[in-house]
């Protein structure tokens, strides 16, 4: 787990808990989040420094910010033994506090005349004089250091106690939410600034942290509800990469021995496609299949999902549309004249792709077709629509750029020599992999190509892009993971723990990867460095038939569908929870 978890939930008298990596168990981070005390060993033969001593001997970075410590200080000099002279200047000796331990003898004579002189100079004879004392002391380098350390805190600030609390506040934004969390374990007051609510807000914002409503193992130690959600983000990190032993599996039987076609999630409902004709709603409460949808006469092939309504396309040639609640069907849209192969829903709007060669648009809730995109000369593998462009790949090796409203093409890609099998689509670049082992990544209004992203030696079967990263999974066995920017391929998720046969679908959650696979293994990956984590889940079968068919994550959740080609391993889905934090009701 990173170092962003530190310090999140301490306040100053907290500050001996020790850091989230330095525990090994779920127990032990719920002690630091919790900021329960934890005595650190002390080294053998070392003894803790005096304040005096501290300031003396080293430059402790502490004493920039910790305006506790500042006070101390200035109490001890207050409250320090002064010393008086005869002299009435407001100059005189008397104006001075001088800091004396019960160790320290009291001054010379010959110090306090020095010092009386002194007082009585000119600025400028001061400032001489200064400097002749620091020449004189230049060849002890442990005088300087003295003088150096009784300096240093005349030219400290505290900005979070001195500037106003916006200016503060705007300071502290530009920071990692790691710093702004060891920041507010300096003192009182940088705690209080550091848990401002808008802080945190940002914080979790620049992440793309979601706010937390439901109520958590946190609500009683943390106040601010934004870094209440940046909490349990980074406990969900540690649960995904670290905890042992893995979630319990739930497991959800059905479908027989027919092969789970198209899987969606929505972090409570899961629903499973598969060609026995049918589709299966989940719950993730309970655990048991809340409906069974039976209407088409084929397999069902894709599928998509809104909060209410679930869309399904059939080698029936037809696409249904389904109420989640009640699992009725409400509309079925007749239309193509083969196997309905692909959907992409935006909104109302779903679109469809099938071996007909055409793709058609409709609305979902009225179950009206708007329009018929003809163009491509063989079947539409792969679609997708971000409410403006309709993009389709297709058997005849190209790629479409549709403006649906005008049932115009208004680009045809060109440049694969093969089927085009997978297309991802973020309103920008169209990347499209095809059975020619090459990954392309095209401007959508331009119509041209920008990079061939070359390394896979077979069909891309599945990728996803995150801004400018793209993670594609391949027949060849291997994952790997791409800047389109650039053009170059930044890791190939390979070695002695890749997959042993081919990735069926990968998915990037928080800053890992997942990826499926034909041996009936799910694996986990750094994002951001490519190695490899640890095993998800493995079949049985593994090895002896078992697959993975299809994978879909939630930031707290993993579901997969899986069973065999040779009958070893039974049809299922497989779900795995790795959120500790929400409180169920």
């Amino acid at each position: 787990m990173s170092s962003d978890s530190v310090g999140l939930l301490s306040s100053p008298e907290r500050s001996s808990s020790p850091s989230l990596l330095d525990n090994a168990t779920t127990t032990q981070i719920f002690s630091d989040y919790t900021g329960t005390n934890f005595q650190q060993p002390r080294s053998p033969g070392k003894r803790q420094l005096t304040i005096e001593e501290s300031l003396i001997t080293t430059n402790d970075p502490k004493r920039l910010c910790n305006s506790s410590l500042r006070e101390q200080l200035d109490l001890n000099l207050l409250s320090s033994t002064s010393l008086h002279t005869p002299l009435s200047s407001s100059n005189s000796i008397d104006s001075l506090s001088i800091p004396s331990s019960p160790t320290t003898p009291p001054l010379s004579a010959d110090v306090l005349n020095w010092l009386a002189t002194f007082l009585t100079m000119s600025n400028e004879d001061r400032s001489r004089a200064t400097e002749a004392l620091i020449r004189t002391c230049s060849t002890n380098t442990l005088q300087l250091n003295h003088i150096k350390n009784q300096i240093e805190p005349y030219f400290q600030r505290d900005f979070v106690r001195d500037l106003p609390r916006e200016l503060a506040l705007h300071v502290l934004k530009y920071l990692p939410a790691s710093d702004v969390a060891r920041a507010s374990r300096t003192c009182r007051a940088w705690y209080e600034t550091c848990n401002d609510i808008l802080l945190w807000k940002r914080l979790c914002q620049t992440k793309t942290i979601p706010y937390k409503q439901l109520p958590t193992i946190f609500d009683d130690v943390i106040e601010n509800q934004w870094k209440r959600s940046y909490a349990c983000h980074k406990h969900l990190e540690y649960t995904w990469q670290h905890e042992e032993p893995l979630p319990e599996p739930l497991i959800f039987r059905g479908h027989e021995d027919f092969v789970i076609t198209c899987l969606q999630f929505d972090g409570k409902r899961i629903v499973s496609g598969s060609d026995d004709n049918s589709l299966k709603i989940w719950s993730v409460a309970t655990g048991q299949c809340e409906q069974t949808l039976v209407g088409h006469n084929g397999g069902v092939w894709c599928s998509e999902m809104t909060d209410d309504l679930i869309v399904s396309g059939s080698t029936d040639r037809t696409i249904r549309v389904w109420s989640i609640d009640t699992g009725a069907c409400q509309h079925v849209l007749y239309g193509h004249t083969s196997t309905v192969r692909c959907l992409a829903l935006h909104g109302d709007i779903v679109v469809s792709g099938s071996r007909d060669a055409t793709v058609r648009v409709w609305n979902i809730r009225t179950g009206e077709r708007l329009h018929m995109l003809s163009g491509h000369t063989a079947a539409v593998r792969c679609v997708c629509y971000n409410g403006k462009y309709v993009v389709s790949g297709a058997y005849d090796h190209t790629i479409r750029v549709w403006l649906p409203n005008e049932e115009r093409c208004v680009h045809t890609l060109e440049g694969h020599t093969n089927r085009v099998y997978s297309l991802v689509f973020d309103g920008k670049h169209i990347v499209s992999g095809s059975l020619d082992c090459m990954i392309r990544v095209w401007d959508v209004e331009q119509g041209t190509c920008i990079h061939q992203l070359t390394g896979h030696l077979s069909l891309t079967s599945g990728m996803q892009l995150r801004g400018n990263i793209l993670v594609s999974g391949n027949a060849d066995s291997t994952v790997k993971i791409w800047n389109i920017d650039s053009g170059k391929c930044l890791h190939t998720l390979a070695g002695r723990n890749k997959h042993a046969s081919a990735v069926t679908w990968v998915q990037v959650v928080l800053n890992y990867v997942v990826s499926s696979g034909d041996d009936g293994m799910v694996k986990l990956w750094d994002l951001e460095t490519g190695d490899f984590i640890r095993n998800l889940v493995q079949l049985v079968s593994t090895g002896s038939g078992g697959v993975v068919w299809r994978i879909k994550c939630t930031d707290s959740a993993l579901v997969c569908a899986a069973g065999s080609r040779n009958s070893t391993e039974d049809t299922k889905v497989i779900m795995l929870d790795f959120d500790r934090t929400t409180i169920c009701s």
